[in-house]
């Protein structure tokens, strides 16, 4: 079951927490712990979709109808082999597929003053950036993270950030001097990255 932290005995909960000396940080951080630990643990997922059921549906997903109880959750099965995943920010839950690649980003702000959520499909971008920064194996397959789409991904994430260290590289100005100097090394290295990623996908391909 999730739990929904707007009412009054939660409400009470907190006011004894809050008695016990717990700080506000301490007592709405628990409330989203535990919502993420419930949906992780639950057969439920957000009724708002960030783009469209259809999308959902066409992975594998069966998508029941609101909770009376609860409509900003509603039963959900997920496709074969898929599973719920937490991860370490409390309001940010994932479900991944049976190679262990996240596939739907699940927000859920459990706490009961501004209790909401939402889903969405995890993007090429996102599963490229996820490899790039948190070092999330990229694992390819032969219909949705191919090595032609990922790669594609790559070369796009390059054009974009040359776009950035060539701004940075031209400021001549006294102003943000030293600023300027520090991007045009952050653009750089993340060139250098997603080129030494781009290499691998490329390698890939051919070997295909």
């Amino acid at each position: 079951m999730i739990e929904n932290f707007n009412n009054s005995a939660a409400l009470d909960e907190l006011l004894l927490g809050a008695l016990c000396g717990q700080t506000n940080d301490q007592l709405i951080g628990n409330q989203e712990k535990r919502g993420q630990e419930q949906l992780v643990n639950s057969d439920r997922l957000p009724t708002e979709i960030r783009g469209d059921r259809a999308d959902f549906e066409a992975l594998g997903f069966v998508l029941g109808l609101p909770d009376p109880e609860d409509p900003l959750f509603a039963p959900a099965a997920l496709p074969d082999g898929w599973s719920r995943e937490a991860s370490d920010h409390d309001m940010w839950s994932y479900v991944v597929d049976e190679l262990g690649r996240r596939r739907v980003a699940i927000f859920y702000k459990a706490a009961f003053y501004d209790r909401n959520a939402d889903m969405r499909l995890v993007t090429l971008d996102q599963c490229f950036r996820d490899h790039v920064y948190e070092g999330r194996p990229l694992i390819t397959d032969d219909t949705w993270a191919t090595p032609q789409a990922l790669a594609v991904e790559a070369r796009t994430a390059i054009a974009r950030v040359e776009k950035d260290l060539a701004f940075w590289t031209a400021y001549d100005k006294p102003t943000y001097a030293d600023a300027a100097v520090e991007y045009a090394a952050k653009y750089t290295a993340d060139r250098d990255r997603y080129a030494a990623v781009l290499a691998h996908l490329e390698a890939e391909e051919a070997r295909a």
